[in-house]
């Protein structure tokens, strides 16, 4: 591994204090899934008291839309993410999907569909994280467009100063024909490092800003896509864990159920948008932990550059957990950030590193 990304990666393990899949989907493995554990198993994730449940309304939810299983969209014919979610997987054709190894010219193709108008880097280049307090000005107007602020901020500005940077410079480096497999790991984890803030942000924003930001939530996860499908994060999730995939995409719903019992702008009853909102978020996190785990067992099993994809892929998508791991078990979170910050992909216990991800994010 090239001294800059070990640089790079240990820069965002310290800061939040793949082999690409070889299936035609792009996701991991099934077959890798149950080396570490039992990330591939099909077991249903029962809800925690006071979560939405389609079909069954209960306090302190009242009969709603989502009621019959489906999202039903505030604006169905314009859902800007559906393109963007697209070109996720136009560009995961090109760089990871399969088992080939990418050109040059892949990655150059790749470019090209992530800086197509409206699509994912005018999104990728402005992305916040809503975990993390707002940078604003004397005028209350948010900062982080501004690339100096952008970087005093790294946690908000997110966007900016982090994945941005992270995959524009992977796909320059993979334009040149450096490391192609690790530089295709690279734009992967920090693509859905990317969906994962997104979901959670457009979930956010949709109570405070406008209601479609719901329809976004619901596509930056799925594509667009309704339980049964799924695109962009959903395919990966899907894959390694169903039963966590379902508890996502019924946090989606419990979004769009607040919205339908709460329609004011912005939204008024605090309690139940936290509840939704809080619903969501814990799955999305123990989803992208089974991705991780599903990708720690590639790690386990492969050798010379696909190790080293491996390791790129987990570290970068692995350390957007240390934030949620720390608050909820601190002495576990080092732990986990001490086999993430390993340089050497010899040297990382990976039956640990799978054992912790699964304490921190249970099924949720």
């Amino acid at each position: 591994m090239s001294r800059n990304l070990c640089i790079l990666l240990c820069t965002f393990v310290a800061a939040c204090s793949a082999t690409p899949a070889h299936t035609p989907d792009g996701a991991p493995a099934p077959d890798l899934a149950s080396s570490g554990g039992d990330q591939g198993d099909n077991r249903t994730c029962p809800p925690q008291p006071g979560d939405y449940v389609p079909g069954r309304p209960s306090p302190p939810y009242a009969a709603c839309i989502s009621d019959d299983g489906q999202y039903h969209p505030f604006n169905p014919g314009s859902i800007s993410t559906i393109a963007r979610i697209a070109a996720f997987e136009a560009i995961a054709d090109l760089l990871w999907r399969g088992d080939r190894l990418p050109t040059q010219d892949d990655f150059l193709q790749a470019s090209v569909r992530l800086r197509e108008d409206n699509g994912l880097q005018s999104r990728l280049s402005r992305r916040e994280d809503e975990h993390y307090p707002p940078v604003l000005d004397a005028m209350g107007k948010t900062r982080c467009g501004d690339m100096m602020v952008a970087q005093m901020n790294p946690d908000r500005c997110v966007g900016p100063a982090r994945m941005s940077p992270l995959v524009n410079d992977a796909l320059a480096a993979g334009g040149r024909g450096e490391n192609p497999r690790v530089n295709a790991a690279r734009v992967e984890a920090g693509l859905l490092w990317f969906l994962f803030i997104s979901t959670h942000k457009e979930a956010v924003t949709c109570g405070t800003e406008k209601k479609d930001d719901c329809d976004s939530c619901w596509a930056y996860y799925g594509g667009g896509e309704q339980r049964g499908g799924g695109r962009g994060l959903a395919r990966y999730v899907r894959m390694v864990d169903p039963g966590v995939h379902n508890a996502i995409f019924d946090g989606t719903l419990a979004v769009r159920c607040w919205r339908d019992l709460d329609p004011a702008l912005p939204a008024q009853n605090a309690a139940l948008r936290d509840r939704a909102i809080g619903q969501l978020d814990r799955a999305l996190h123990a989803g992208v932990a089974r991705v991780v785990e599903a990708r720690l067992g590639q790690l386990r099993q492969n050798t010379g550059d696909r190790r080293d994809a491996d390791l790129a892929f987990i570290q970068i998508l692995g350390a957007s957990l240390l934030r949620e791991a720390r608050l909820r078990d601190a002495a576990r979170a080092d732990q986990l950030q001490q086999e993430l910050s390993r340089t050497d992909a010899a040297q990382v216990d990976v039956g640990r590193a799978q054992r912790l991800l699964r304490e921190i994010f249970p099924c949720p």
